[in-house]
Order: structure tokens, then sequence, then C-alpha cells
């Protein structure tokens, strides 16, 4: 059974472009080694945020990033995003400086959004327009809505090479199971695309950077915004449940109690380090590999914050053919 496209990497951006490329008419085999978003999509922090954002060839990209999950809940109902703001302080030295989106709030206000703060700082930046998700879930309910429009989900299926054609030509991948013919390739297996690159002559600069999560059990209400300082990233996930991404788990629980009235009991319930796929210069990789026809990469560091935006304009350029302004300072060849 032939596909116009196979997306390899059920992560976050594989589904979002399964899931777009599905909705806009395309033939689509998503396929993975595992469960959707059970890889690093998991242990992510999920702050979804398009404030404060200046400079960098992703800019006018990650400013889109609410747009889009706003965009997306419309069309997926049940879409688990909490849309809290965020707040933000003592990141550096000096006074806070707002961005777009952002403003900047005296103590009085934020001990009004956050009540059980022990000493609200005396200003903090505010951005009303940021939330969270569920990184998990998001990446489920992108692979529903692309079944829904007729795609193929292979899971606990890994791929193990991209297949050529004696042209040269990308025209599929072989998996465990056999081999999954396509008109075109998409790469969005995070840090392992650099190796199913890397035999086709197709260098991708990714590397595996650890980041660690901490769940911890806590009161309901503690955190209501998602709150960032010096110390901890850190978000209200369920009624009794923290996540926090930060360094080290005995700190990072000491802070927390000290920060928060009524933390006294917070505990530590795990610590798990994920593998995000990081960039050789921290910006997303995004558009064809020149030297072989019909395949395309797509990995990315803030892949659930970047994942609705990439997965739709990815599957608008393998549609139409046109390239897409928004991603010009995205491309393989910048490297």
């Amino acid at each position: 059974m032939s596909s116009d496209l196979v997306v390899a990497g059920a992560g976050i951006v594989g589904a979002s472009v399964a899931y777009h490329a599905a909705r806009a008419g395309a033939a689509v085999t998503l396929v993975d080694a595992g469960r959707p978003g059970a890889g690093v999509t998991a242990h992510s922090f999920a702050w979804i945020g398009a404030s404060g954002v200046r400079t960098g060839p992703a800019a006018a990209l990650r400013a889109t990033a609410t747009a889009e999950y706003r965009r997306l809940e419309a069309e997926l109902p049940g879409l688990p995003v909490t849309w809290s703001g965020s707040l933000s302080w003592g990141a550096a030295d000096g006074p806070p400086e707002a961005g777009p989106g952002q403003e900047i709030v005296d103590g009085a206000t934020v001990a009004a959004l956050e009540p059980a703060l022990r000493r609200p700082p005396e200003w903090a930046v505010w951005a009303p327009g940021d939330g969270a998700v569920d990184p998990v879930g998001v990446t489920e309910r992108l692979v529903e809505g692309a079944r829904a429009h007729g795609a193929r989900f292979l899971p606990d299926t890994p791929v193990t090479a991209v297949r050529r054609d004696a042209a040269g030509r990308a025209v599929g991948v072989e998996t465990a199971e056999g081999p999954l013919p396509a008109a075109h390739v998409v790469l969005a297996a995070g840090a392992a695309t650099a190796a199913l690159g890397a035999p086709l002559g197709v260098r991708v600069p990714v590397g595996p950077s650890p980041a660690t999560l901490f769940r911890f059990r806590a009161p309901a209400g503690l955190v209501r915004t998602v709150v960032s300082n010096r110390d901890f990233d850190l978000r209200q996930v369920s009624a009794d449940r923290l996540i926090a991404a930060a360094d080290s788990p005995e700190h990072t629980l000491a802070a927390v109690r000290s920060t928060f009235r009524g933390a006294a009991d917070v505990e530590l319930l795990s610590a798990r380090t994920g593998a995000r796929p990081m960039p050789a210069d921290g910006e997303p990789i995004v558009g064809p590999a020149a030297a072989v026809p019909g395949l395309y990469v797509a990995v990315l560091h803030a892949a659930v914050t970047l994942g609705p935006a990439v997965g739709r304009l990815v599957a608008r350029e393998l549609a139409d053919g046109v390239a897409e302004p928004v991603l010009a300072g995205c491309r393989l060849d910048r490297f």
C-alpha cells in the first residue's frame, strides 16, 4: 500500500505533521518505535507562550505559538490546554523588562495572582496569554485527529532506514515490520533524526540535551499560574500534583516549600530525565534535505510549544510545494 507521506516519529512534532497533512487530504502513515508522545515529548515542562519573543531566526514562528494552540483547540475539542498565564521574576539582576504580550506587575498584583506566595517579589513579568499543556495528551489527540482524517498509525514499529530509488530520491522507509513506500518522507524522530539521515549523506546537527522534570504531591491550588524564577519553572498539573523543571531535586523541593505557604508537606514523587533534541545552534531545523529529493526534516527544541505551528507549515509546504517565509531561518542548509 503506497502512501503520499510517511512520517517517522510520533512525538508531538511528527503527530502534528501527520494530523495537518491528513486534514489537508494527504494519504499519511505515521510510524513510531513506541506509543504517541512516549519519548522525549513526555518529559517536556510544556509551557506554551508567545510572549517576550524578540529576536532569532525562529522569532516569528515562536510569536505564533499561543495562536496556533488556540486554533488547534477549536479543531480538536478536548485538547488538554490550560490558559493560566505565567509569572516570571528574579532571572536577572536589575528591574524586569517586558516584551511583546507581557507587562510588569507589582507585588500586590503578584500576590493576587499567586496568593500562596510567602514573599511576593516587588516586581514580576506577567504574561496573561501564556498557558501549559499535557504534552502526551496533546500528542494522542493529534494522532486521533490524523486517524479521523484517514491516516494510518503504526506504533511499536521502529524505522531502521530511509529507502531511495536508483535516482537517489526518498521513496519510503524500512521498518522492523517491512518497507513502507511513500512519495515523501518526513523525519521527525527527535535526536534519532541524525542517525537516520547520516547513511544518506544528510547531516542533521542535532544531539540529545538532558532535561530533568520533577513531580511532586502538593495541596490543591497551591500554584495557579506558570511560575518561573531562579529556582524552578513550576506549575500545577492536577488537583494534587506539581511539576518542576529544575536541576536538583533536594534544592527544588526546599525552594517550593520555602516559596509557598501551605507547602510544608509537598513531597517529591519522581525525577525523570529526557533527552531533548537540541540543534547545534538551538534553532529549529525544518525543511527539505536538498541532497535527497522527497526527504524532509523537522526536528527542534521547544517542540511542544512549536508543534502545532510547525505541523501546519510543513503540511502546507509538502502539499503546495511553496516555501513558507516564516520557516526561512530554520532550514537545514544554514549549517
